[in-house]
């Protein structure tokens, strides 16, 4: 059964994921941390959908990250995501229980079509682990993004510590994790940190034009560039040409690119099926 801490909205080829807890500036609850990687599952299998977008309702936070008031209270070794449990639990259990939680980062960056991170406000801790795991960020020009672990004594998850490296450079992403400060959505975009700033007036409609922009893309083309793209990240250049020429072969024999190839000739805008 779905929670509704955790909205899905569809429009065309474009899936919306809103994390709702918008009295708690969408705070990560046990609930919705176990509800958050089920949905992205799904929309990963998904053929319809051709774009994942990642954003919280209402226009105070994207996420404030975890719920620290219930963390003080019962520490993060107590129950499994999603229980109500809250006495405390072998080490080993509680290092699993927040890895399946994780999986959200890892099927944000993984899953084979394009992720946006739409920050619609204050984006810290956790929640910005997530929008670092996305392929695009896109940011309101009132959010604010800090990592905030090191306010509140923690080191830090859900990936954010390798992707905030990879972004930005290992120098920037240990002084943002060591000193916690914030940034304002102008600094982000400055370092690297999200794509593009938009006007809080705008920024719904900009995210919305952007995620329907992706989705009108080639998917099958999108899949092999996300691919190739994440190997970048580790691999060696060797095999990345193979892949590369694998992704080349593959979309060559595609009816999106024979499709795309005429309407190159006629000077008209291709329509993407995903064949």
């Amino acid at each position: 059964m779905h929670s509704d801490t955790v909205l899905v909205e569809y429009d065309g080829g474009v899936a919306t994921v809103a994390m709702n807890r918008p009295d708690a500036m969408n705070a990560l609850s046990d609930e919705m941390l176990a509800a958050l990687p089920e949905r992205l599952r799904e929309l990963a299998r998904d053929p319809d959908v051709r774009c994942v977008v990642l954003t919280g309702t209402g226009e105070r936070a994207f996420s404030a990250g975890g719920d620290v008031k219930d963390m003080a209270a019962r520490g993060p070794a107590a129950g499994p995501v999603g229980s109500e449990r809250r006495e405390p639990r072998p080490w080993e259990d509680a290092v699993d229980r927040l890895s399946l939680a994780q999986e959200a980062s890892w099927i944000l960056h993984t899953m084979p079509k394009p992720t946006l991170a739409a920050i619609n406000g204050a984006c810290a801790g956790a929640s910005l682990s997530m929008a670092l795991a996305c392929d695009l960020r896109i940011a309101s020009d009132h959010a604010v993004l800090l990592t905030a672990f090191a306010k509140i004594g923690y080191s830090g998850d859900f990936g954010g510590s390798w992707f905030m490296t990879q972004i930005v450079g290992t120098a920037k992403a240990r002084e943002l994790y060591f000193l916690g400060e914030r940034l304002d959505a102008a600094e982000a975009l400055r370092i690297g940190l999200v794509n593009w700033v938009a006007p809080r007036e705008k920024f719904r409609e900009e995210a919305r034009a952007l995620a329907a922009r992706i989705a009108a893309g080639p998917p099958l083309a999108h899949r092999y560039m996300k691919r190739n793209l994440n190997f970048a990240l580790t691999g060696d250049p060797h095999t990345a040409l193979r892949l590369e020429a694998e992704g080349m072969i593959r979309t060559g024999q595609t009816e999106d690119f024979k499709a795309a190839a005429r309407a190159f000739l006629e000077k008209k805008t291709p329509t993407f099926k995903g064949r």
